[in-house]
């Protein structure tokens, strides 16, 4: 494995500087941006803009495009950004490809532990709950039997020609 150490330094880059990246392939909807329009404005843009500092690819942001679409709309004039060097714009996709996928997983017993109120209120969905409480969820009944169940709604005594009112 080779490592390369580079001095990491944030610095406030006026938004008009940067260069959106016309391949990122990434998209939000309207519940997306109004989540992170809410974190922003709660917690500032606390999370920098990654953006190439190449002379050929000056000012590309390579990572952080939503993040910056959002500071726009809020009206900040300048951003946090952190510089990198990738002169080859092959590197530059993988990197800005790879900033997009590593999103990682959750742990779902960690999450337990959260307000439920707090997790609808940052994003988490309904299904995403229930995939969080799923193994909680059991069917009290030890008689329950899904197949008999199933066949009792399957079968009817309605006829063609039936009246309904």
């Amino acid at each position: 494995m080779t490592s390369t150490s580079q001095n990491i330094k944030i610095v406030q880059v006026p938004i008009a500087d940067l260069k959106v990246a016309g391949y990122n392939p990434r998209k939000w909807d309207q519940s997306a941006e109004t989540k992170l329009m809410e974190s922003i404005s709660k917690f500032g843009l606390i999370d920098p803009i990654i953006v190439n500092g190449a002379e050929n690819r000056k000012n590309i942001v390579i990572g952080g495009h939503f993040r910056l679409h959002i500071a726009k709309k809020l009206g900040y004039t300048e951003v946090p950004v952190v510089y990198i060097y990738l002169p080859d714009i092959n590197k530059e996709k993988e990197l800005n490809l790879r900033l997009n996928k590593n999103t990682g997983e959750w742990d779902l017993d960690l999450l337990k532990n959260f307000e439920t109120e707090l997790l609808l209120d940052i994003g988490f969905t309904d299904v995403d709950l229930g995939d969080i409480w799923d193994d909680v969820l059991t069917i009290e009944d030890d008689d329950f039997d899904e197949s008999k169940e199933l066949k009792k709604i399957s079968e009817t005594n309605i006829k063609h020609g039936d009246i309904f009112s």
